[in-house]
């Protein structure tokens, strides 16, 4: 394998013994090309050599996982960035272990008003990455404080409204009184309609049978037709899956009972076996279709306020929804939605417009998960990569990164701001026990040396 050409030299970047397009390349295809950092390392050879080349001396993982987050060190620790004009997109990120993780993205109003549609991750920026083990109202607070004084204070923000959230906002407006705080309007929508479904208590005993149906379909023929489960984390903002079925499967058990079916769908949709095994979906017949308007309402809702962010209209335009509404369940979800989103949007003037969706966040926090896979879902110091993940990545901004991040930074900053992840307290803890040790000796001294 072959070295860089010199050619390379004139991308030379302070303390990295690669240069700058080397850097950049492995880095993207990382975060853009959703490779994993050993795969980016073996992608660089093999475009050098698909280009002509003998194949590059590539980063190895460590250097590029290394390279991306001081790239994202770099990102949050900047202090030539303080605005007075940008709305706070802000959420926590949770993983295994205690650590809790703020997340704030910032974009300013003019920016965000010239956009042409919903905002991406190389329209924000990231302001803070601030892992704690305890959060609350208090704490949230004063992370605010740390980022006002370091970007600008904001003139508005955008969360799910978390306990935390809520309290740390409602805190730091006492010293902002112009403030305002906008409400996630998925996380909105979504709390309206798990009100509403929880109060059927034939919600809950749909949900049951779902999970017993699943049961016995997952081993049988008809296993393509199983429910889909259940989800653990913010399962209110998942509804849409598990109505979605109840309508879909209520459709296959009519075309069977009409006969209705393609020669391949006979010859696997045994009408007993359906009868059997979804028959008991007739007794949700109707409901289903209630709750199938309130989902596509919520989801019509939550693409307007997408689109157009919210305005002095927004309360309106939501009301609008009611004229195709047939059931009284629709109705309230937009009673109710229109109630908490009026106030918010009562001090926008004609032309106005703020953020009303945090999905961006909600995207780039997913990307992160990924990223932090291979340390078992702990926060560590791969959640700078979130920074990184937000800017086009340039020659320009890694030699300006590298030329004031250090290895040093980064190694502080990780021991100032975080604890060993799970995945090291577990190698450390979970060790051989005297007992196994007893039991494997015999064991080894008996095996025959291969």
């Amino acid at each position: 394998m072959t070295h860089l050409p010199v050619s390379a030299t004139s991308l030379s970047v302070v303390g990295s013994a690669f240069p700058a397009d080397i850097i950049v390349r492995t880095i993207r295809l990382v975060l853009e090309g959703a490779i994993s950092l050993r795969a980016a390392s073996r992608a660089c050879n093999i475009i050098d050599q698909c280009d002509g080349g003998l194949g590059l001396d590539a980063p190895c993982q460590t250097t590029i996982q290394n390279h991306i987050l001081r790239v994202g060190l770099f990102l949050i620790g900047r202090t030539d960035q303080r605005r007075d004009d940008r709305v706070w997109l802000m959420d926590h990120m949770i993983g295994a272990g205690s650590t809790k993780c703020l997340i704030v993205l910032g974009i300013t109003l003019d920016d965000y008003r010239k956009l042409s549609g919903p905002m991406s991750h190389h329209d924000l920026d990231v302001l803070a990455i601030l892992p704690v083990e305890t959060s609350n109202g208090e704490v949230v607070c004063e992370q605010f404080g740390r980022l006002a004084d370091q970007f600008g204070p904001p003139v508005a923000t955008l969360s799910d409204r978390g306990s935390d959230l809520k309290r740390g906002v409602e805190l730091f407006q006492r010293d902002h009184p112009g403030l305002g705080s906008f409400y996630d309007i998925v996380h909105l929508v979504s709390r309206v309609i798990k009100a509403i479904f929880e109060s059927d208590p034939r919600w809950d005993s749909y949900r049951k049978a779902c999970c017993k149906c699943a049961n016995f379909l997952r081993q049988s023929p008809l296993a393509h037709l199983k429910p889909p489960n259940p989800r653990t984390k913010a399962r209110y903002m998942n509804f849409d899956r598990e109505v979605r079925w109840a309508s879909r499967a209520i459709a296959v058990v009519d075309r069977v009972r009409s006969g209705n079916l393609s020669q391949r769908q006979r010859a696997r949709l045994s009408p007993v076996l359906v009868q059997q095994r979804l028959g008991w979906l007739e007794a949700y017949r109707q409901i289903a279709l209630v709750w199938s308007e309130v989902i596509w309402t919520g989801q019509a809702i939550n693409t307007l306020v997408r689109r157009t962010g919210y305005t002095n209209t927004t309360p309106e335009d939501i009301r609008r929804f009611a004229s195709a509404a047939q059931y009284s369940e629709t109705r309230l979800l937009i009673d109710r939605v229109v109630a908490e989103v009026e106030p918010l949007c009562r001090s926008l003037a004609t032309g106005e417009s703020m953020p009303g969706s945090t999905e961006v966040l909600e995207s780039l926090i997913g990307k992160g998960k990924r990223l932090l896979h291979h340390s078992g879902n702990s926060v560590t110091r791969q959640i700078l990569s979130l920074a990184t993940a937000t800017t086009k990545i340039t020659t320009t901004l890694v030699q300006q990164a590298f030329s004031t991040c250090r290895m040093k930074h980064l190694t502080q900053w990780t021991r100032d701001n975080l604890r060993p992840g799970v995945h090291l307290a577990r190698r450390e803890d979970l060790t051989v026990s005297p007992e196994e040790q007893k039991l494997r000796k015999p064991l080894l001294s008996a095996s025959p040396n291969f």
